[in-house]
């Protein structure tokens, strides 16, 4: 994920208590969503059509596009197929008109592992929650997997083949200085390389799960499904290819010394497992008022998805099975994408992000259009304060397309009156340097960042204080999108909440989805849960004593007005008009 302070917007918006950021599974990139994008510029053919009769050189691009084991199963079973298209790469395009809400993939993870916090609440095979009627049994002897009562019969006699080599995870990642998740999930996905089997009862490599199977509408990917993912092991920065050689060197030593040489592993096939999983991993349980994922998968089919700051499709996954729907009616021929980012923020942060992190420039409708006629601009736009001008400010380096203008001497342009301010040499003509958009924003975030720490110190009155001050200082010099402005509303709402002001929530909540349904073009999950937070608040407002049965009413019907628009999202989003208790 992005370093630095967590974005607001992730937490839970329903229980201010939930305010330490997730652990990380890698050094310093994003393994919670996927990257199946790539820059070839070929002309869109079906990928199971190229031409054996071409140069080397073009025989090694199709290569890197190739069809998956599965993918022919997976094609007759969903309306998508795999194409190549010019500046897209790989892409999944629909074969036929598809309706908002029809389920585009369903697949089971091929391999997941719980995040480190909840591995104590989750079962290992099937990623359901524990509760009072399902408790966790925990393997007595490794004590790093639990399983469900219904799972640990299923699992025991394959689980006892690895027991001793779990066990030594926390070992290795510590010597090593390798992150503990990525250990386990590299072992957890290692693992099912082999199923039921032993490398010994194996006469070839293509024995080993070659193509999936689909049951029930689900495909269940093989290993060699995830094999055929990409993984930019080259493009990973060095000080995570470091510290993951020296974990999967110990882990190595540490499989062929448990399973007696039985099974053909090397520290290079570890490496790359590594790496596939950085890349391709997926966040999977996060369907309730909480944005935390609880576990990460690798799902190949999901994965053919590229990512779309404009997304028409979503996925939340059930137990250890991910549902990617469509977000709107989507016409055939049409590319199908998801989102692997947060999409509240500005276009230079998202394009960077998914360069540092996925290895690719974001060219999608969103990244590509006008920025001084996208709503883009808003989200990192101060107010131009120019004599009669309405006009938004912007560093002229955003306006260029560049990736990041972070740079304090860059100079803002306005995009209505086009007046240029230039840090070098600003001439304030009567008005004080604080007003110049460079100084604003950096006293923005200064202030930002005090008012965090006191929600994140659960001083919850002062931090309330301090974010009404701070948005009443900055509106009107930000614009009311800027993203700035945006992070202070969730945790003012918590705060709200949190001091039992359902009303100042209430009036809060509404900007937050005012904000959202202006920037985003179809609804989220995390839409339909701010949604749901305005009907309780509506609900407290009604059943309050101090209000009048006129006020009460009206409250009422504005509670139910909200849980119906959730029911409306969560339909689509998850294929159940459900609400997120």
């Amino acid at each position: 994920m992005e370093q630095g302070l967590e974005r607001v917007s992730q937490l839970s918006i329903h229980d201010a208590s939930d305010l330490s950021p997730p652990k990380e599974l890698i050094v310093s990139e994003n393994a919670t969503q996927v990257d199946r994008t790539s820059n070839l510029q070929a002309p869109e053919v079906a990928v199971n059509s190229s031409n054996n009769k071409n140069k080397k050189k073009k025989k090694k691009k199709s290569a890197q596009h190739k069809l998956l084991p599965s993918q022919k199963l997976v094609e007759s079973t969903f309306p998508w197929k795999v194409v190549n298209r010019v500046g897209r790469g790989r892409c999944a395009v629909a074969c036929r008109n598809i309706k908002a809400g029809e389920v585009v993939v369903a697949e089971r993870a091929v391999a997941f592992m719980p995040r480190a916090q909840y591995i104590t609440s989750v079962c290992h095979s099937c990623c359901c929650t524990f509760t009072e009627d399902c408790a966790s049994v925990k393997c007595s002897s490794c004590q790093n997997v639990f399983h469900c009562e219904p799972c640990k019969e299923q699992v025991l006699h394959q689980h006892r083949k690895w027991c001793s080599v779990f066990k030594e995870i926390n070992r290795i990642a510590k010597e090593s200085d390798c992150d503990q998740d990525l250990v386990h999930f590299v072992l957890s996905l290692f693992s099912k390389k082999y199923g039921n089997n032993d490398r010994k009862v194996i006469d070839t490599v293509e024995q080993i799960h070659i193509e999936g199977t689909v049951e029930d509408g689900i495909i269940n990917s093989s290993f060699q499904d995830a094999l055929g993912l990409q993984t930019h092991q080259a493009k990973m920065p060095k000080a995570w290819r470091t510290s993951v050689r020296k974990g999967c060197q110990a882990l190595q030593m540490v499989i062929m010394k448990e399973r007696e040489g039985s099974l053909d592993c090397s520290v290079e096939e570890l490496e790359c497992l590594a790496a596939l999983v950085n890349t391709n991993a997926h966040g999977m349980g996060a369907q309730g008022l909480r944005n935390t994922d609880v576990a990460l998968g690798i799902f190949p089919f999901v994965s053919m998805l590229n990512h779309s700051c404009r997304p028409n499709c979503c996925f939340a996954s059930e137990g250890n099975i991910m549902f990617v729907r469509a977000l709107q009616d989507i016409s055939s021929d049409t590319e199908l994408c998801v989102s692997y980012i947060n999409l509240y923020e500005p276009r230079s942060i998202r394009k960077h992000e998914l360069s540092v992190t996925k290895h690719f420039d974001c060219n999608c409708q969103r990244c590509t259009e006008p920025l001084e006629s996208s709503v883009d601009r808003f989200l990192e736009g101060c107010m131009c304060n120019g004599k009669g001008c309405c006009g938004v400010l912007l560093k002229m380096t955003s306006l260029n397309g560049h990736a990041l203008g972070d740079n304090k001497l860059t100079p803002w342009i306005c995009d209505t009156c086009s007046r240029i301010l230039d840090p070098q040499s600003y001439d304030p003509i009567g008005k004080p340097l604080t007003e110049a958009p460079w100084v604003l924003v950096a006293k923005a975030e200064e202030k930002m960042a005090i008012a965090f720490s006191a929600y994140r110190e659960r001083r919850l009155k002062d931090a309330r204080a301090l974010l009404e001050n701070f948005i009443s200082e900055f509106s009107g010099k930000l614009h009311q999108l800027h993203v700035l402005l945006f992070d202070a509303l969730t945790p003012l709402m918590n705060c709200h909440r949190a001091v039992g002001d359902a009303e100042g929530g209430v009036r809060v909540c509404r900007k937050v989805l005012s904000c959202l349904e202006k920037v985003l073009s179809n609804p989220t999950l995390e839409l339909a849960n701010f949604y749901f937070c305005l009907g309780e608040m509506c609900s407290e407002r009604a059943e309050a004593n101090d209000i009048s049965p006129v006020l009460a009413k009206f409250y009422k019907k504005q509670a139910q007005e909200a849980f119906q628009r959730v029911q409306q999202i969560r339909k689509i989003c998850l294929g159940k008009p459900s609400l997120p208790y």
